[in-house]
């Protein structure tokens, strides 16, 4: 009977352990902070607690698109119709953490948009108008952090 109740304890507190390491607590020591400068947005942090397993943060950005529209006369008028536009960082792994867990970040993403779109979508008084992307507006950002396919961490921004 005490053998089976010290092995319950052992395994209990090694659970215990294993358990402070899978849920380990994210902190940020700055930040997170997300700057728009036209068509980008570029979040920065400095993050740990992420234990030893690898971790990411990617950064989503929405918006409108903007188009011009063209006649073959070349006169122009603008669309009417906004349109939706997103984009996205590439995956930042955080795992490569050189200051005892600590990492600095910095995730950039662009909004993307087509050049051209049909002159009808565009709100364009004709549809032999030609349809130009004339301008790219972010409306939001949105970082996320990972680890092991669970997020972590999201939070979204706006200019």
């Amino acid at each position: 009977m005490r053998r089976l109740g010290l092995s319950f304890a052992v395994a209990l507190t090694a659970v215990a352990l294993m358990a402070g390491t899978a849920f380990a607590a994210l902190t940020f020591h700055s930040g997170p902070t997300v700057t728009f400068s036209g068509a980008s947005a570029t979040a920065t942090f400095n993050v740990s607690g992420l234990g030893n397993d690898p971790a990411t943060a990617q950064l989503f950005v929405n918006g409108t698109a903007l188009y011009s529209c063209t006649n073959k006369g070349g006169n122009e008028a603008p669309g009417q119709n906004p349109q939706p536009a997103t984009g996205a960082s590439p995956v930042v792994d955080l795992s490569s953490s050189q200051k005892n867990g600590r990492d600095d970040v910095h995730v950039t993403a662009t909004l993307t948009a087509p050049l051209h779109i049909g002159a009808k979508t565009a709100g364009c008084p004709g549809n032999n108008w030609t349809a130009t992307l004339s301008s790219l507006t972010i409306t939001s950002a949105t970082l996320v952090i990972s680890q092991n396919g669970q997020t972590l961490y999201t939070k979204t921004f706006t200019p």
